[in-house]
């Protein structure tokens, strides 16, 4: 995560929070270039890995707790946003109402700030820096005034 930018960064938590309403399995969802888009797909076969390892050891996860697959049905959205896109076009190109918009970029931005605060006090870390600017990309227009109040 230490090579992505604010908007990349945004993009991969993304994946970690989303969930889809339904799955959405006939397209593959429309996703950055470059690092977050390897970010993503390295994400995926993390995944994939714990999720066989569970199955050899027989370990079950309970219905609706532990992990899930990582969702990109929103990181093209929370990365777009991000970078300074504007809303009309992020809610055409994402196919989402402005409601649920705002939700998940509210749960992109708690994580986001979770990463930010995780890093040690004075530690320069680019994750935490990229990440608090990932916050301050996301927290704007529409997002930013859901906030308030």
């Amino acid at each position: 995560m230490g090579g992505l930018a604010p908007a990349e960064l945004a993009a991969c938590v993304s994946a970690l929070v989303y969930e889809a309403r339904v799955a959405d399995d006939a397209m593959a969802p429309k996703l950055p270039s470059g690092r977050a888009k390897a970010a993503l797909g390295e994400m995926v076969r993390i995944w994939g890995r714990l999720d066989a390892l569970e199955e050899d050891f027989r370990i079950s996860q309970t219905e609706g707790v532990g992990q899930r697959e990582p969702d990109l049905g929103f990181a093209w959205a929370a990365y777009s946003w991000a970078s300074g896109k504007g809303l009309d076009e992020v809610l055409r190109e994402a196919e989402m109402p402005a409601g649920d918009f705002v939700r998940w970029c509210k749960q992109v931005i708690d994580v986001l700030g979770q990463i930010s605060a995780a890093a040690p006090a004075g530690d320069g870390s680019t994750v935490a820096k990229n990440a608090r600017k990932a916050v301050d990309g996301l927290l704007r227009g529409v997002v930013a005034y859901s906030s308030v109040g």
